[in-house]
């Protein structure tokens, strides 16, 4: 039997008190690489409501968890002001770095989860520590062409972290591209968003009118509801009968305005913040998951929808077409309201199939906690030259 690791993960996105599903999927990585290795999650928070640092743990039997809070400073003399936050950032890590070192000893590898803005930590380690660090990159902020690109300052520096790391791990091929922009001889591995396949299971629904669901931060310049709702008015006006939830922990304020307008109201509901069993369950009591993004990396309720058997109807972008096909989906282009009208018709009237038995074997294969913790178990190993 393999020694087990000491894996400390590294979280820039982690679900907190001030963003309850905030990197969610972070979380969810690093519970699949606890399932073979011990590991520690770390992540730090500023936070307006600190008058000094709060640091919380939770254990469970897949890993260890430290979130930090540090006061933020929002008054002042700008330099002043960033400089002091700085200090408190700086100080957060320590003391949670040293909290780690006390329980658990020097960590065998570092797996940084999103590299901006806690990448510098990760190479600080490596420095200090001589502790190798790999990456897991899922942010749509390398995406050079897209409203939310990261700046260039910014890009700097994950350049700067990204070209130190032993291996990156995007989770998808389109992202693999825009990273190797930053880091041309970098080592790489595609490893796909994870999902619990026991809790994410193929249930079929049993709906009077057929159902579809939409789960997103509800951003419209990513994940464009306006064009998901124009379309969802089409269906209407054909006396289709399909329904939508949209489940989303953003504000969508101008998408319920704009339901409102559009005379919606009977065949579009909104919901709030979901817990992860929350989603499973809404999942399973759908029959397609309806996505119609501008750009994507691979969101991870795609992997969901698919461990739950459902079929996904999305548009056509960046690495969402490594895993939806004609055996789990419909692709259309994006911003093609059209297409995506057509497209829900048809299967509306079944004139285009899913197996819920083929999509979920997909799901397990690909997506699944075990088949991920081993692809992450056998990136360390090669690393630290276990293997």
């Amino acid at each position: 039997m393999q020694k087990r690791l000491k894996v400390l993960t590294i979280c820039s996105w982690y679900p907190n008190d001030l963003k309850p599903t905030l990197g969610n999927f972070v979380q969810k990585h690093a519970e699949a690489a606890g399932l073979f290795n011990d590991n520690i999650a770390m992540a730090i928070f500023p936070s307006e409501e600190e008058k000094s640092l709060r640091i919380t743990t939770n254990k469970n039997e897949k890993l260890t968890e430290f979130v930090a809070y540090y006061p933020k400073k929002t008054k002042g003399f700008k330099p002043f002001r960033l400089f002091q936050n700085y200090l408190q950032h700086r100080k957060a890590f320590q003391t949670l770095f040293r909290l780690v070192k006390k329980e658990y000893g020097l960590p065998d590898i570092v797996h940084l989860n999103i590299v901006y803005p806690l990448g510098i930590w990760a190479v600080w380690l490596k420095w200090r520590y001589g502790i190798p660090f790999v990456i897991t990159e899922n942010s749509s902020g390398f995406h050079v062409t897209s409203d939310h690109a990261y700046p260039p300052i910014v890009m700097k520096l994950c350049q700067f972290v990204v070209r130190r790391a032993s291996v990156l791990m995007p989770v998808s091929e389109n992202l693999k591209k825009n990273l190797k922009r930053l880091a041309p001889k970098a080592e790489f591995r595609i490893i796909s968003n994870v999902v619990d396949e026991t809790l994410f299971r193929p249930i079929k629904a049993e709906n009077s009118r057929k159902k579809l669901i939409h789960i997103s931060t509800g951003v419209d310049s990513i994940k464009n509801l306006s064009g998901m709702l124009r379309v969802m008015q089409r269906i209407k006006n054909q006396n289709i009968s399909v329904d939508l939830d949209i489940v989303s922990d953003g504000d969508t304020a101008y998408a319920k305005s704009l339901c409102n307008e559009l005379k919606l109201d009977d065949v579009v509901k909104f919901h709030s913040t979901k817990t992860t069993t929350e989603i499973a369950e809404m999942l399973s009591q759908s029959d397609a998951l309806l996505m119609f993004s501008n750009y994507e990396n691979f969101p991870c309720v795609i992997a969901e929808s698919m461990m739950c058997g459902k079929p996904v109807i999305s548009s056509n972008v960046n690495g969402i077409p490594e895993h939806v096909n004609e055996t789990n989906g419909i692709l259309v282009n994006p911003r093609d309201e059209e297409a995506l009208a057509n497209s829900i018709v048809l299967w509306y009237e079944g004139k285009v199939k899913f197996e819920a038995e083929t999509i979920r074997a997909y799901a397990e294969q690909y997506f699944g906690y075990r088949s991920v913790g081993q692809q992450f178990d056998s990136v360390y190993r090669a690393v630290l030259k276990l293997c």
